[in-house]
């Protein structure tokens, strides 16, 4: 399952001589005879591993990564193989161990080939990021469907058929009389004003089976796609939940091809929730609550163990140090006579922290992150 959990496990993956990374966006392979250009790019990544790795003047330690690589060859070729499933695919590997994992999504991975000292994560992170679980609940006169989408994919979890027992309210048949028309209009009022009560009942006594899986599925968002009356009575039923509303009327199709019809709504809530999110890292810094902005007073508190929640601008890039007491430090705020090692994926190495001390990581769209930028990019909620 790919949660904080898994996260932790991979952060927790450390060779001294090296863990490999790789990721890759598989698509298909058209002409069996020629790679194509997907596998290129990650051969090319490892290419230039093996480059870096070549130039070192440890012998011992150059050959045993080289020779560890050479091994590795059996699982890349599986890694690129278009039968294998998922979209995107990762492997990490440590170079003093037989110890390899693998995993993937349905949805795309930045290709790269890394060696570190501890399996790198970020990629995974900003994919996770993309893609994160959310109930989609599809509400139609004739019943209402519940969506789990995660990562890509998408999966019926619950379907409540509604059918109006009509027996007692048929139209009014039978001989013209004076005044029929007129009666038998009040007649078909009375019916629908009945039908849309009994099917608000309806929606009022499925709304426990969407709030329960709230929290049970983790969804961090739930989505109602509907004619407006639909959705807007079901949010009604579900307060004080806060459901995104999409007017869309969607048909019985598989589960998969529902989600594609709101992708755009799909990422607009994302940008909504990382810009709240952000806002919220902003005003309490600025009321001198339990939050920080900016890398310097972040790694700060990450050496402290103090960070709840670390906010990262997806796009954003940081270069630093680590002292000999393990701490982190930005490349210009080093204190004078610390002699450092240079980190130049501060962010990564940031993550890392924060997931080591059980800390949530939460990787901000570009188009939310407009008021973390005055900061570096970088911010962050307290534990204390």
């Amino acid at each position: 399952m790919h949660d904080d959990g898994f996260l932790r496990e991979l952060v927790a993956m450390k060779d001294e001589m090296g863990v490999v990374s790789l990721y890759v966006t598989a698509g298909p392979r058209v002409d069996p005879g020629i790679r194509p250009a997907w596998e290129i790019r990650l051969r090319d990544e490892l290419a230039a591993v093996r480059a870096q790795v070549s130039a070192w003047p440890e012998r011992i330690r150059r050959s045993t990564v080289l020779e560890h690589l050479d091994a590795l060859e059996p699982e890349i070729d599986r890694l690129v193989d278009p039968s294998e499933p998922g979209i995107g695919r990762a492997l990490f590997a440590p170079v003093c161990s037989d110890e390899i994992q693998r995993t993937s999504l349905q949805i795309p991975f930045v290709t790269c080939a890394v060696l570190e000292s501890t399996a790198y994560v970020r990629p995974m992170l900003t994919a996770m990021a993309t893609g994160a679980p959310a109930g989609v609940v599809v509400v139609r006169r004739d019943g209402v469907r519940i969506v789990d989408y995660r990562y890509g994919k998408a999966e019926d979890v619950y379907r409540s058929a509604y059918a109006l027992d009509s027996d007692d309210w048929r139209e009014m048949r039978g001989p013209a009389q004076a005044g029929t028309d007129q009666r038998s209009s009040v007649h078909r009022d009375l019916f629908r004003r009945r039908a849309e009560e009994n099917l608000v009942r309806h929606l009022y006594a499925i709304a426990p089976e969407i709030t329960g899986r709230v929290g049970s599925l983790g969804w961090q968002d739930v989505l109602l796609v509907g004619e407006p009356r639909l959705t807007s009575a079901l949010g009604n039923a579900l307060r004080p939940l806060d459901p995104v509303r999409v007017d869309k009327v969607v048909p019985d199709e598989p589960a998969a091809d529902v989600v594609n019809r709101i992708v755009e709504e799909l990422v607009t809530v994302r940008v909504r929730r990382d810009a709240e999110l952000v806002q919220r890292v902003v005003d309490t810094t600025l009321s001198g609550g339990r939050a920080v902005l900016g890398a310097p007073q972040t790694l700060a508190v990450l050496n402290e163990g103090r960070v709840g929640r670390l906010l990262l601008d997806e796009n954003g890039h940081w270069h630093g140090g680590r002292g000999p007491d393990g701490f982190l430090y930005p490349a210009d705020q080093v204190p004078r006579g610390m002699v450092t090692t240079d980190e130049p994926d501060l962010g990564e190495r940031m993550i890392e922290r924060a997931l080591e001390s059980r800390a949530e990581v939460t990787i901000i769209h570009p188009h939310a992150a407009g008021a973390l930028a005055p900061y570096g990019g970088v911010g962050a909620l307290l534990r204390w």
